[in-house]
């Protein structure tokens, strides 16, 4: 008879399995998001010390517990996602964990899906363990079309970002990104890019979650195309909008008269002009190499000061960005990998995304520390 951990981590898969059904035409299909069960391996490891005899670990995404600590073992039972295991020896054995589920199996589970589930490390419900689920998706693996992979502190930076999104649903801004897709293709890039998000399964016809984590998935792709995912990026020195209003800058190339689009935006400016907490920086800046030219700004006054934000403080740049998307995103919106499509749509990251928001929500007060 099935174990019962057995039985919910099928029914995780399951779920999975319905979300990203209907890929975008040329993405590849997720290898990560309630894959593990039948592969065990990531970049990136969450446990790889000893832990004590008796630790409770959780969980990060399905994967197999076998009966040698190898790949290549036998699989002898499925922890789902989520579930709690402990340890029957201390020592790890090439990335592997002997451990025991709740229904008293033994065996052995890769370090790269587990988390202490109380105490120090990454634990369940901290921002590392937010970091973690965000650099051992597969979305960290994605090459996006002509820019190939994510810098590694592009993703964190991005993840914390929405996980504080979810944290505050009701923030004005929030609102608006969550809202059900408008219908108004010129500027809403959920509307635009309806069909490409139908043909992947993830619908914005209600206002939500979902929709939020959906705009964030597009998002991702868009700072990528823009400018590889670095968050100090000035003007594109080759074009005219060379003014402190009209020069772009940053990971998403946004620029300081694109203000008027919605009264959501000036208020962003003026919150992260008067406090620089929570920009998010030292994630952003993480595997990216900026050269003292990227830092000048175009102008003076606030425009100029608007384009040193946007560098300097990336996660104002991705919140504004996230409503931008939603109020001149689309067809003859701001930005060019909008207006012809070039940004994908990944259902891998769309999976990472929802990761993040049950983390959040299994542990509120992760809240607090973003």
């Amino acid at each position: 008879m099935p174990s019962l951990s057995y039985l919910r981590a099928l029914a995780s898969r399951a779920a999975v399995v319905a979300a990203v059904a209907l890929p975008l035409a040329g993405c590849a299909a997720p290898e990560g998001e309630g894959d593990e069960a039948v592969s065990d391996e990531t970049s990136g490891a969450l446990l790889t010390e000893s832990q004590p005899v008796g630790t409770v670990l959780r969980a990060t995404s399905t994967l197999n517990l076998r009966s040698a600590a190898t790949t290549s073992s036998s699989v002898v039972d499925v922890i789902g996602d989520g579930d709690t295991v402990t340890v029957v020896t201390s020592a790890p054995q090439s990335g592997f964990y002997r451990v025991k589920t709740e229904d008293g199996t033994v065996g052995w589970a890769s370090g790269k899906y587990l988390v202490v589930a109380g105490g120090s490390g990454p634990t369940s419900g901290s921002v590392a363990a937010l970091e973690a689920i965000a650099t051992s998706s597969s979305c960290a693996s994605r090459s996006f079309r002509n820019r190939g992979r994510m810098p590694s502190g592009y993703l964190k930076g991005v993840a914390l970002t929405y996980a504080r999104a979810v944290c505050n649903p009701t923030r004005s801004d929030v609102a608006v990104v969550s809202r059900a897709q408008t219908g108004n293709d010129d500027k809403d890039a959920l509307s635009w890019y309806e069909s490409n998000f139908t043909a992947a399964g993830m619908s914005n016809a209600t206002s939500g979650r979902s929709t939020l984590r959906h705009t964030y998935t597009l998002l991702l792709s868009l700072g990528m195309q823009e400018s590889s995912g670095k968050h100090c990026v000035g003007r594109d020195t080759s074009a005219s909008n060379t003014s402190a209003s009209t020069a772009e800058a940053g990971a998403w190339q946004t620029s300081y008269d694109s203000r008027s689009a919605s009264p959501e935006l000036p208020k962003l400016f003026a919150k992260y002009r008067a406090s620089r907490d929570g920009c998010l920086l030292d994630r952003f800046k993480q595997g990216v190499t900026c050269s003292s030219s990227s830092w000048a700004s175009s102008g003076t006054g606030d425009g100029a000061a608007f384009q040193s934000l946007e560098k300097e403080c990336p996660s104002f740049a991705a919140e504004y960005a996230a409503v931008m998307l939603r109020v001149a995103g689309g067809r003859t919106g701001h930005y060019g990998p909008l207006r012809t499509k070039a940004a994908e749509i990944a259902p891998e990251c769309d999976a990472m995304f929802a990761k993040i928001e049950r983390a959040v929500l299994d542990t509120p007060a992760v809240c607090d520390d973003l």
